[in-house]
C-alpha cells in the first residue's frame, strides 16, 4: 500500500484519547479538591480513585503504543519522530520543574510525560518484531517489579526504574517497571491492526459530526497541550475559589480529619474537639499552621507538634489509649 492511501488521522483513535483527558481533568479536579480541602475526599489512597487512575494512565500509555506504529506504517522518518519526542521530552522537564518550585513535597521527576518520552524509544525495536514476542515482554516488564525490588534501585538516579523498594513521594510517579508494559501492549495491538487493516476500515467506519465528537478528537489531536494547561486551569480556579469564597477550608478541613483520626482512637468524640482545638490552637501560636497545612513540616517541626499532642492528650484526654496508634504523616496532626 503506498502512503498517500493510508489515512492520516484515525478520529476514533483521537477522540478515544479525548475521552482519557476528560477523565484526567476529573480525577485532577478532584485532586485539587482534596488537596485545598475543598472536598474531604482521597483521590491518593482511595482503592477506587487509585483504580480510576491507574485505568487513566494505561489508556494514555497505551495509545501512544498504537500512535507510535500509526505514525511509522510507511516506514520510521527520523525528523518527525524525534520532533515529536523533543515535545514530549520539553513537556516533561516543564511539569517537573513547575512542581518542583510550586509542589516541593511531591513534585514529578518521573511522571506520564517521562514514561511516555522512554517508551517511545523503548518501543522502537518493538515495531518490527513479532506482536506475540511483544506482548510476552510486556507481560514480564508488567509482573518484574512484582516479584523483584531491590535496594540497588532505592537511589534517586534510578528511581525512574519503579524497583525500589518503595515509591518516594511524587504526585505523579509512573516507572518504567510495570508501565512500560502498557506502551508495548499498544504498540503489539497496532500491529495487529495494521496487518490485518483494521486502522483503514476504523478511519471510515467514523467521523465526528456532532459537536462532541469533535471536540473530543480535536482535544485527542492535541493531547500534549492539553495535558500542560487543564492542571494550571483547574487549579488557579479552585485556589480562587477557596481564597475568596472558603478562606479557611483548609485549616477546617485538617481539623476534621483531626476530630475523625482521634474518634478513631479514642472513641470520645467531645473529647476528641477539644483536643484537635487545642492542637490547632498551639499549632498557630506557635506559626506550625501553614508548614503543617502544605505538607513542609520538618523533623524538628514534627517533634515540636509530637509535644503539643502530649500536652492536649493530657488536657483533653487524660485517659489512655489502649494502643498505639500508626505513626503521624507531615501533614497530619498526630492522634493523641
Amino acid at each position: 500500500m503506498n502512503e498517500a492511501a493510508l489515512p492520516r488521522r484515525i478520529a476514533l483513535i483521537d477522540a478515544w484519547r479525548g475521552v482519557a483527558l476528560v477523565a484526567m481533568m476529573t480525577y485532577h479536579g478532584a485532586w485539587d479538591l482534596a488537596y485545598l480541602h475543598l472536598a474531604r475526599i482521597d483521590p491518593s489512597g482511595s482503592m477506587p480513585w487509585r483504580i480510576y487512575a491507574h485505568v487513566i494512565a494505561g489508556t494514555f500509555l497505551f495509545l501512544a503504543g498504537v500512535s507510535l506504529v500509526l505514525a511509522t506504517r510507511s516506514g520510521f522518518r527520523l525528523e518527525p519522530y524525534l520532533r515529536r519526542l523533543g515535545m514530549i521530552v520539553a513537556g516533561a522537564a516543564l511539569v517537573s520543574v513547575a512542581t518542583y518550585f510550586a509542589m516541593p513535597q511531591g513534585w514529578v521527576y518521573f511522571g506520564i510525560l517521562h514514561q511516555i518520552a522512554l517508551a517511545s524509544v523503548i518501543a522502537l525495536p518493538f515495531l518490527r518484531l513479532p506482536p506475540l514476542l511483544t506482548l510476552v515482554v510486556a507481560a514480564i516488564v508488567a509482573a518484574l517489579p512484582q516479584v523483584f525490588r531491590s535496594e540497588f534501585f532505592d537511589v534517586p538516579a534510578l528511581w525512574w526504574t519503579g524497583l525500589a523498594p518503595l515509591p518516594h513521594n511524587s504526585f505523579d510517579y509512573v516507572p518504567v517497571f510495570p508501565w512500560t508494559a502498557a506502551v508495548l501492549a499498544g504498540v503489539a495491538a497496532g500491529r495487529l491492526a495494521v496487518s490485518h487493516g483494521l486502522d483503514r476500515r476504523l478511519a471510515a467506519a467514523w467521523q465526528p459530526k456532532a459537536w462532541p465528537g469533535r471536540l473530543l478528537a480535536v482535544a485527542g489531536r492535541h493531547s500534549l497541550a492539553v495535558y500542560l494547561v487543564h492542571q494550571p486551569i483547574i487549579f488557579g480556579a479552585l485556589f480562587l475559589v477557596a481564597q475568596v469564597l472558603v478562606p479557611d477550608a483548609a485549616v477546617d478541613g485538617a481539623r476534621a480529619d483531626c476530630v475523625d483520626r482521634c474518634v478513631a482512637a479514642r472513641a470520645d468524640e467531645v473529647g476528641c474537639h477539644a483536643y484537635c482545638r487545642c492542637m490547632f490552637e498551639d499549632m498557630d501560636k506557635a506559626g506550625l499552621m501553614r508548614p503543617m497545612l502544605d505538607n513542609a513540616l520538618t523533623p524538628a517541626d514534627m517533634d515540636r507538634v509530637r509535644g503539643m499532642a502530649l500536652t492536649c492528650t493530657a488536657m483533653t484526654l487524660p485517659t489512655p489509649a489502649p494502643e498505639t496508634t500508626a505513626p503521624m504523616e507531615r501533614g497530619e496532626t498526630p492522634p493523641p
